[in-house]
């Protein structure tokens, strides 16, 4: 029976060790090394981020990252009027639900879910 139990109770712990190592990172943001090794975009928890140069008004806004690549912003985009001509970082998801590509008279236009926003300088860097 002791035999029995140690077994169980080894078997048991290799199990949470196991799932403790398939789960995902936790949702602290990227260290300011890993953001500037790749700006354009970085995963954490919550999705992705996106940093660049935001344009538009009336609710329409587009954001044109480091590389020149546009995103049409859709989602919660109640905060980006105020920072329009201002270098942005921008949490969200591209490529599902809330993001992707939408096809259009002047051909596909890559989409940006927002989540959140947030300045990060006053003008934009060319």
């Amino acid at each position: 029976m002791r035999k029995f139990s140690l077994i169980t109770a080894i078997l048991l712990l290799c199990s949470a060790w196991m799932v403790a190592q398939s789960s995902p990172p936790s949702a602290e943001p990227a260290s300011p090394a890993a953001q500037q090794s790749d700006k354009s975009q970085a995963s954490d928890q919550s999705g992705q981020t996106v940093e660049g140069c935001l344009s538009g008004a009336a609710d329409v806004f587009k954001l044109t990252d480091a590389t020149g690549k546009t995103y049409e912003l859709t989602g919660d985009t109640h905060g980006l009027a105020e920072n329009v001509g201002h270098q942005v970082r921008l949490w969200g998801n591209a490529g599902s639900s809330g993001g992707g590509e939408k096809i259009s008279a002047s051909g596909a236009q890559a989409t940006f879910g927002v989540t959140k926003v947030a300045s990060i300088s006053p003008t934009c860097s060319k």
